[in-house]
């Protein structure tokens, strides 16, 4: 797992950017969850996960995605840069239980708030007390055949 430096922005390309907040609409109003992994600091991979408790107010990944996950990001000499979850009813804020069922320490936590009109999408650091919010930034794919 990878820790992002303070001076380290977490970079998501557009597309993933854009299926994590349709696997959270689409699973609304149960909370979803997610990997987003890579080499640090950009985002690579994307893996939506199950709900395995099928709540409005917790989640925990289904056992089978996170290993399917796991032996993929490897294969791919990758690492866990964040885990995503949906507040579908509340702020893009951490609550009691992400803090105390924080079991992968500093990874970043991305928190899509549905509240509002548009998606809120958040990025923290958790503590067993505290949070911080992390910088983070939408990337632009690059064309890997640009026209000369």
């Amino acid at each position: 797992m990878a820790e992002l430096t303070q001076a380290e922005t977490l970079e998501i390309p557009r597309g993933i950017f854009d299926a994590i907040v349709a696997h959270c609409v689409r699973e609304a109003p149960l909370e979803c969850c997610g990997l987003l992994c890579g080499v640090a600091p950009q985002v690579s991979l994307f893996y939506p996960l199950r709900n395995e408790s099928q709540s409005e107010t917790r989640y925990n990944a289904h056992p089978h995605d996170l290993i399917a996950a796991h032996i993929d990001f490897r294969r791919h000499q990758a690492e866990i840069l964040a885990i995503y979850h949906s507040h579908p009813r509340w702020a893009a804020t951490p609550s009691k239980t992400d803090l105390a069922e924080n079991y992968y320490g500093p990874v970043p936590r991305i928190i899509v708030s549905l509240v509002g009109e548009q998606p809120d999408v958040r990025v923290w650091r958790l503590d067993p007390d505290s949070f911080s919010q992390l910088p983070w930034q939408i990337i632009e794919p690059v064309d890997p055949h640009p026209e000369p």
